[in-house]
């Protein structure tokens, strides 16, 4: 047997070996320190560097359909399941009952208005919902969820993570801003930066410059939020499989294996080495899959996405301001 008859196809090759490159060169940039402080991270880096490449070399998403494919689709989705070794289960009791409470009001009010506001908007369903899982729990890798679960077009999620990369990056310069304006103890502002700020990073940029009390309760409360990632996926899944009209509803398996990262990770059954490693290896396959969808989308496929998206991202994150501010308040009155 000739070795050429042992490899992928030419356009799993290509695809592949694109989007790996993809996702090390944008490794390396957001290694830089400057990129930390504006809060781009390694996820959203490596969708913008996808979409420069994949407009720069028109050929790719055809060529290296089938290994962007698979990117997208096994890679990115065994990247989701192993995202559950980065949640630990004692951090719902770090948090307590308010704090906890707080996310799942966010998180689930923020979904409910994004299919609202997404249908008033005249935006299609799956759009709707990869905005507000973005905004409503992690940024790019809820989104990045969202699309395993919903199949959504790629310049839909291009579309979404981008919206989300924008106003996370605003609101962590805002807040940090509003720190001496508002008049919240610093436990409750980290707080309200956790519940309302984007991507993690961005939480991290936004809340590190104000001190280890706000620095923690922000963390806190973001792991929260990304905590209920694995049942809004079962929600959407259950809510996707009814709106289509089908019957009963399949979880994908993938999901079942992040509620299975979580259970392992928080047994201590796991060595710290292999959490660690598997943890890294989700930031990979994540990245991986994410500048696939980059490389597959037009520009002119955003552009014709037109105002609706950012009206919808926009509101979301004024939504989440404003809800944040007002639950952190009460808290803080009778917590």
């Amino acid at each position: 047997m000739s070795i050429s008859a042992t490899l992928p196809p030419p356009g799993v090759r290509l695809g592949l070996f694109a989007c790996v490159g993809i996702t090390f060169l944008a490794a390396m940039l957001a290694a830089i320190p400057a990129m930390g402080r504006h809060g781009l991270g390694w996820l959203p880096v490596a969708v913008a560097l996808g979409m420069v490449v994949g407009n720069l070399w028109p050929d790719l998403p055809t060529r290296g359909r089938d290994g962007l494919a698979l990117a997208r689709g096994p890679l990115m989705r065994a990247g989701i399941a192993l995202y559950g070794l980065r949640i630990g289960i004692d951090e719902f009791a770090a948090v307590g009952w308010g704090g906890a409470l707080a996310a799942v009001v966010v998180v689930a009010s923020t979904l409910w208005l994004a299919q609202r506001l997404g249908r008033a908007f005249g935006l299609d369903r799956h759009s709707a919902l990869l905005i507000g899982a973005g905004s409503a729990i992690c940024g790019a890798a809820a989104v990045a969820a969202a699309d395993g679960v919903l199949g959504a077009r790629a310049r839909h999620v291009s579309a979404a993570v981008a919206s989300v990369v924008l106003f996370g990056t605003l609101g962590m310069y805002v807040l940090p801003w509003l720190f001496d304006r508002v008049g919240l103890p610093a436990a409750q502002f980290g707080l309200w930066i956790g519940l309302t700020v984007h991507e993690l990073g961005h939480v991290v940029a936004a809340a590190s410059p104000l001190g280890p009390e706000v620095s923690g309760a922000a963390l806190i409360a973001k792991m929260m939020r990304v905590m209920l990632l694995a049942p809004a996926m079962v929600w959407m899944a259950w809510s996707d499989g009814r709106a289509s009209g089908g019957g009963r509803v399949r979880v994908p398996f993938f999901l079942w294996a992040f509620f299975a990262a979580i259970a392992l990770n928080g047994s201590g059954l796991l060595p710290p080495t292999l959490q660690a490693a598997g943890a890294g290896l989700a930031q990979l396959l994540l990245a991986v899959g994410l500048a696939a969808l980059g490389a597959a989308t037009r520009l002119v496929d955003i552009r014709a996405a037109g105002a609706r998206v950012w009206w919808l991202a926009a509101s979301l994150w004024a939504y989440l301001l404003i809800a944040g501010l007002g639950i952190v308040t009460l808290l803080a009155r009778f917590g």
